[in-house]
């Protein structure tokens, strides 16, 4: 499995019903990405590694996934004792999670997605001729920290479950369309965004040791790491390069909840912003859960699905349908930014009135 492995994409997840439907959403992340990578001949240059954290059933163990899941996909299982012990307070230390799978990749670079992230052919395909040198860029991508922001498959669409054939055929036709989750929408850097893809190569993982894993609670761990790295290496913004082909299958209800998320949205301990006095290198040499001995276990879906038989073209009512889904989205989506944006249009509505109230009232005293 190891030979000519280009990248390694590493995430995390549980055998829980996190915001709904999680179990679909991993699946459908993994099947699609394996079947994006198989189609632009990059699928033998990739593995994917998820750190199963606690999962009283493993979920290598429940998943459906494609055939060539089989001989791509590895799991780490993190033992309920033992995710229990090392979390403390917190629901999952994400970052602990996805050190050990980062320990455990064989890739030159490693890449870091949400375990709800299908990562499209079009990013395999340019990440795997910049990689070779096959296509300059001007910087060393091996000395750079890389980003891409996600685009948002809506919460109406991916709520309802679909068939992968469905999915795959909704990013064909739509991916191009669907909004980009972007920190620069609030005056945030690129690498504040939510993650699509956060890859560098496997030294600088090494020499830095991943994520700080004292971290253990929710957000911010991306935004560390980039300042981190910053340090030695450049925080490019790889849009430019590769395009924005990571699609994140959205959970929750609406973009006012989604806004809310470090508020009353999602109860949950947050891990304090920190931008000054940081170290590149963090962690002690057990970083990863190294001492555990974890072992990488492969994979045997017990409904394997036959790619060609179920990736079909559009029939015209799967075409409605998801022609529908999408506007419907829009709709919603747009409802939801002017619901958001109201009180900022009114309170500049207001001061407009204002202004020119007092440059009418002065005009009249002359």
């Amino acid at each position: 499995m190891e030979k000519n492995l280009i990248l390694s994409l590493i995430l995390c997840s549980r055998n829980d019903n996190y915001m709904g439907n999680s179990k679909w959403r991993l699946e459908t992340s993994i099947n699609l990405s394996i079947i994006h990578a198989q189609e632009v001949g990059f699928l033998d240059n990739l593995e994917i590694i998820v750190t199963d954290w606690g999962s009283e059933i493993p979920l290598s163990s429940v998943l459906n996934l494609v055939a060539f899941a089989e001989k791509t996909v590895k799991f780490i299982h993190v033992s309920n004792s033992l995710a229990k012990s090392l979390q403390k307070d917190s629901k999952f230390p994400e970052v602990i999670a996805l050190n050990a799978a980062a320990r455990k990749a064989s890739g030159q670079y490693i890449g870091r997605i949400d375990n709800d992230t299908i990562v499209g052919p079009e990013f395999f395909e340019k990440f795997n001729r910049i990689a070779c040198g096959e296509q300059s860029v001007w910087f060393e991508p091996s000395n750079a920290f890389m980003f891409i922001e996600r685009r948002s498959i809506p919460y109406r669409y991916s709520s309802k479950s679909y068939p992968i054939s469905y999915t795959y055929n909704y990013i064909k036709t739509y991916g191009s369309k669907l909004e980009i989750e972007s920190a620069r929408d609030w005056g945030y850097p690129f690498w504040w965004s939510p993650v699509g893809i956060m890859v560098f190569h496997k030294d600088i993982w090494k020499e830095s040791r991943g994520y700080d894993e004292k971290l253990i609670y929710w957000g911010w761990m991306e935004s560390d790491l980039a300042l981190r790295l910053g340090k030695k290496c450049l925080l490019i913004d790889f849009k430019d390069v590769a395009g924005n082909f990571l699609y994140h299958l959205e959970h929750y209800p609406s973009l006012t909840s989604y806004k809310d998320r470090n508020g009353p949205a999602t109860p949950r301990q947050k891990n304090k912003v920190k931008i000054s006095g940081l170290n590149f290198t963090v962690n002690n040499e057990n970083w990863g859960l190294k001492s555990q001995n974890l072992k990488l276990d492969s994979c045997k879906a017990k409904d394997i699905l036959d790619v060609n038989n179920n990736i079909n073209p559009l029939y015209m009512h799967k075409f409605m349908l998801m022609k529908y889904r999408f506007i419907y989205c829009k709709i919603i989506r747009n409802t939801d930014l002017l619901r958001m944006r109201l009180p900022t249009i009114f309170s500049n509505i207001k001061n407009f009135i204002k202004i020119n109230l007092g440059k009418i009232k002065k005009i009249l005293h002359l």
